[in-house]
């Protein structure tokens, strides 16, 4: 099913998940953005996600620095991403695979379109 609401989703760069959701996390993420960015992991966490534990082996989020997404910029057509192609996954899925697809005005319209299309199968 998530395949099918690809086809029918078309993102209309209003910025909602990134200034709703902000950025997401994920391990892997830190070193394609600091790898991006030219700039350490422990960077990339301090300035966009929060503060590292004293020992490091830990980090704290601080949602003030995530949300909104800090990579988000401002266009005439719209908003994009700065860091579009060292973006994090969850941002790749959204909104197909995230919790916080109701932030996303094209959602239901892409859920509409597959029912449409399941009923038309019937």
């Amino acid at each position: 099913m998530i395949n099918k609401l690809w086809k029918y989703f078309e993102c209309q760069r209003c910025g909602k998940c990134c200034l709703e959701l902000g950025l997401p996390y994920d391990p892997e993420s830190l070193l394609n953005i600091s790898t991006y960015l030219n700039i350490s992991e422990k960077q990339v966490i301090e300035k966009y996600y929060g503060s590292l534990s004293a020992d490091r082996s830990k980090w704290e989020s601080n949602d003030s620095k995530r949300i909104p997404c800090p990579f988000l910029k401002s266009t005439c057509e719209g908003y994009c991403c700065e860091i579009y192609p060292a973006r994090p996954e969850g941002c790749k899925v959204y909104p197909m695979e995230s919790v916080g697809a109701r932030f996303c005005p094209r959602w239901e319209i892409a859920i509409s379109k597959l029912r449409k299309e399941q009923e038309e199968e019937i």
